[in-house]
């Protein structure tokens, strides 16, 4: 049974039975967080366990979900590990690869909002703008199936996008000792698509390419592997989990999990034009590093002499001997280059986990515009930035065991503005009784830009609300305890510049009744036990892997 706290951004009500609501000023209850002004968020607590000078400026964007996490959902964080944003209920479904993208000239949240499958996801691309609504949304189109989590993210300006898709097909799978009857193969595909008219401007099928004997996995050996023998359970020989598009040539940059490989692939007529293995064919000659089951392969530059690409290197699925299966005891970020004259790749650069863990499935490296790299760690439920040396200088988690609530990529990004136009700020707020004080809850989910909280009281409806204090906003959900009763309040964001930004609807002032006073002090009323996971005793890699 799990135990989990009450937390209310720099406020939290301990949920131990038999205590009494304490102030806790901190938001590392791990694993989730509670609010008062949101008591239906269930957002999982960050918990910031390095945080150094030299960290880039902005926030932390993440899709927190996890076998049986009833909470799942779009997240941003800033990064001394405060709530922003929730975007639990505000999208349906689990979020996978959440984003800052640009769109029609202006930053917005790009993301799949997706129904998990067994190593992959069938949903849609979507895009929301600084009001956190959708705006647009991207599907793929022609005969193949719907976007999968592994890729969608915006390419020309924002008016294409790349999005993957999984694609079972009756194949002989005779070559791998199925030969009982028709095999199904899972194959791995990607299309660019033009974003308003959805027309499909390119597109690509790993069994065209790719054969199958490539592969470094067998069916029915991993949870995402699938058995090959049925149409619900195609063998997964490639699992394609990133796409990325040149700038130079317009060509593709693919990641493949299962054969441990990146391709190049033409743009011009789909062909690979080289691949970069470890484990597989390799048309280059790595130098000082390898990888296996890599993730997130990007281009950094490329031209006909060199290409630079980052990645983050898996090493290991967690399946098998990690003595013989693994390429490295921890999954670090890897920068190298690709001298396409003597076809060799050497490592520029490397980046490892803060605690010397190795990620199973999942997880991302992301190169920052002042030399630092951020990581996403996948089913290792933690993210990190390091400097330009590899130095960890911000470091946190967000649940207490490996596999139970997981984040397919993270990111930060210092563009991100948002006075939402559609919602106003939510209070709360609370007495023992009519001569006590008053303390008063005050947040307003996905605001960027509230600096200050105005609080106004009064003592009856029609009555003139009165100024009664103020308070510099501190996270999510900020406290302030007026000195007397009130029984009702309102309050007013206000930014840095002392503008008013939004007044909340007024709210009456909670006081127990007879019968619960007992269990309350001036501080709040003892909090029930709760939590956020349904008892589900099946694999903690079901969905993106």
């Amino acid at each position: 049974m799990w135990l989990f706290l009450y937390t209310a951004a720099c406020v939290a009500l301990s949920l131990v039975p038999g205590a009494f609501g304490e102030i806790f000023l901190n938001n590392a209850t791990e694993p989730l967080s509670r609010f008062l002004t949101r008591p239906q968020s269930l957002a999982p607590a960050l918990n910031v366990t390095i945080s150094k000078p030299g960290q880039a400026d902005g926030l932390i964007f993440m899709g927190p979900y996890g076998n049986g996490y009833m909470g799942a959902g779009p997240r941003i964080y800033d990064k001394q590990g405060k709530l922003v944003w929730d975007g639990y209920g505000v999208l349906p479904g689990n979020a996978h690869n959440v984003h800052v993208c640009t769109y029609q000239g202006s930053p917005h949240l790009c993301m799949v909002l997706a129904s998990d499958q067994t190593g992959y996801a069938a949903g849609m691309g979507v895009i929301v703008d600084s009001n956190y609504r959708i705006v647009q949304t991207v599907q793929t189109g022609r005969g193949a199936m719907p976007v999968d989590e592994h890729e969608f993210h915006l390419v020309d300006n924002g008016t294409h996008a790349l999005v993957s898709f999984y694609q079972t097909v009756p194949y002989d799978l005779s070559p791998i000792n199925i030969t009982t009857g028709m095999g199904y193969l899972m194959e791995g595909g990607f299309q660019e698509i033009d974003v308003e008219s959805g027309d499909v401007l390119f597109e690509w099928y790993s069994t065209n390419h790719v054969d199958i004997l490539d592969t470094v996995i067998k069916p029915n050996t991993s949870d995402v592997s699938g058995t090959g023998t049925t149409g619900t359970s195609g063998f997964d020989y490639f699992h394609v989990n990133s796409i990325d598009k040149s700038l130079t040539t317009g060509n593709y940059l693919v990641s493949s999990r299962h054969t441990g490989t990146l391709y190049c692939v033409n743009a011009s007529d789909q062909n690979v034009l080289w691949r970069l293995s470890f484990v597989g064919p390799s048309d280059y000659t790595l130098r000082g590093f390898n990888f296996s089951f890599q993730h997130d392969a990007r281009w950094v530059s490329d031209n006909d002499e060199m290409s630079v690409i980052s990645f983050f290197d898996n090493a290991f699925n967690g399946f098998g001997d990690p003595a013989t299966g693994a390429s490295a005891t921890m999954s670090p970020g890897q920068v190298i280059a690709l001298n396409h004259t003597d076809n060799t790749a050497k490592l520029l650069s490397i980046t490892y986990p803060p605690y010397n863990t190795t990620s199973l499935s999942q997880g991302n490296t992301q190169l920052l515009a002042n030399g630092n790299v951020f990581h996403g760690w996948g089913d290792v439920p933690q993210i990190s930035e390091h400097d330009g040396d590899g130095n960890v200088i911000l470091a946190a988690s967000f649940a207490n065991k490996q596999g139970t609530i997981m984040n397919y990529r993270a990111f930060t990004f210092d563009n991100w503005n948002s006075t939402p136009a559609n919602t106003v700020p939510a209070v709360y707020s609370y007495a023992l009784n009519t001569t006590a004080p008053t303390s008063i809850y005050t947040s307003w989910n996905g605001a960027t830009e509230v600096a200050t909280w105005r609080y106004y009281g009064a003592q009856n409806i029609g009555d003139n609300f009165t100024s009664i204090g103020s308070t510099p906003k501190n996270g999510f959900e900020t406290l302030w305890t007026a000195p007397e009763f009130y029984r009702w309040v309102m309050a007013e964001a206000v930014s840095a510049s002392g503008t008013s930004l939004r007044n909340s609807s007024f709210q009456p002032t909670f006081t127990p009744g007879e019968l619960l006073v007992g269990s309350c002090t001036e501080t709040g009323c003892k909090a029930l036990p709760t939590e956020g996971f349904v008892n589900a005793d099946v694999s903690v890699y079901q969905g993106t892997s």
